[in-house]
C-alpha cells in the first residue's frame, strides 16, 4: 500500500535558519538534460544524460522584524546558500531535498483584505540531493549520537551531508559528523563539518566512494553552559 505523508509538518531551512513558520508551500523542481546522439542506423533517436538543474521555491507570509523570512531572504538573494526541505515531520529517517543553491528571487505583495505574502525561489549549484534527516532540529547540551538509519545496501557514489545550526546558547563549539556502517555496531566517521561557533549557520559536505548501509550523526560539544539546536541530514549521490 502507498504511503502518503501530509503536508502540514514540512520544514524549510535556508542558511542555517528554520524558516518553517513563515511559509504555507515549499517545492523543489529537478530536471534532467539529455543531448542528441541519433546516428546513420539507428531506428529511433538516441541520447545521453547531461546536466542536472532543480529549483527551491516557498511562499507564505512577510514579516519584517529582525531574524525573520524578510530579512533572510534578502540576504539569499544572489548569494549562495545552503537549503534544506523536508516533506514529513522532521525525525530521525524523514526524507526530503537539500541542495547549495543561489538565491534568484524574493517576491512582496499585499492587497486590501489580505496578509502581506512573499515568494522566493533559489537555483540550485548541487543537486537537487534527495536526503535522510540525521538529527531533527532539537537541542544538545552534550556530545553523543543519534540512532542510526537503516538505508537497505551500501552504495559507491559518495555523500553529501547537511547542517543547519539555529541556535547557540552559551560559549559552545560543536563539531558534528555523519558516520556509517556495515553493521550498525562498528562505526567510522565519513564526513565532518568544520566546527560552529554561532548560531544561524549552514553547512554542507561532501564524501567520496563507499557509502555503509547505515547512517547516524555524532557530535561533541565543548565550551561553558554549552547549549546548540541545529539539524543534520545526508543524500546518497
Amino acid at each position: 500500500m502507498p504511503t502518503f505523508t501530509h503536508g502540514k509538518s514540512a520544514k524549510v531551512f535556508a542558511n542555517g535558519y528554520d524558516l518553517s513558520a513563515y511559509f504555507s508551500a515549499a517545492s523543489t523542481s529537478g530536471s534532467g538534460e539529455t543531448a542528441e546522439v541519433t546516428t546513420f542506423g539507428n531506428n529511433s533517436k538516441a541520447y545521453i544524460a547531461g546536466l542536472k538543474d532543480a529549483t527551491f521555491s516557498v511562499e507564505g507570509y512577510y514579516d519584517a522584524t529582525s531574524g525573520a523570512n524578510d530579512e533572510v531572504l534578502a540576504g539569499v538573494l544572489g548569494t549562495e546558500t545552503v537549503w534544506t526541505l523536508v516533506f514529513s515531520a522532521d525525525a530521525i529517517g524523514a526524507r526530503g531535498y537539500g541542495a547549495n543553491a543561489i538565491g534568484t528571487s524574493v517576491e512582496t505583495g499585499a492587497e486590501i483584505g489580505g496578509a502581506v505574502s512573499v515568494t522566493a525561489e533559489a537555483q540550485s549549484v548541487t543537486g537537487p540531493d534527495p536526503i535522510v534527516v540525521l538529527h531533527a532540529l532539537g537541542a544538545e547540551v552534550a556530545g553523543g549520537n543519534a540512532a542510526q538509519v537503516d538505508n537497505g545496501a551500501a552504495t559507491t557514489t559518495g555523500l553529501a551531508a547537511y547542517l543547519h545550526v539555529t541556535a547557540i546558547g552559551g560559549t559552545p563549539t560543536l563539531t558534528a559528523k555523519v558516520q556509517h556502517s556495515s553493521d550498525g555496531s562498528t562505526w567510522a566517521d565519513l564526513a565532518t563539518f568544520t566546527a560552529v561557533t554561532a548560531a544561524n549557520s549552514a553547512q554542507r559536505v561532501e564524501a567520496a566512494g563507499t557509502v555503509n548501509r547505515y547512517l547516524r550523526a555524532l557530535w561533541t560539544i565543548s565550551g561553558g553552559s554549552p547549549s546548540v539546536t541545529f539539524h543534520m541530514s545526508a543524500a546518497r549521490l
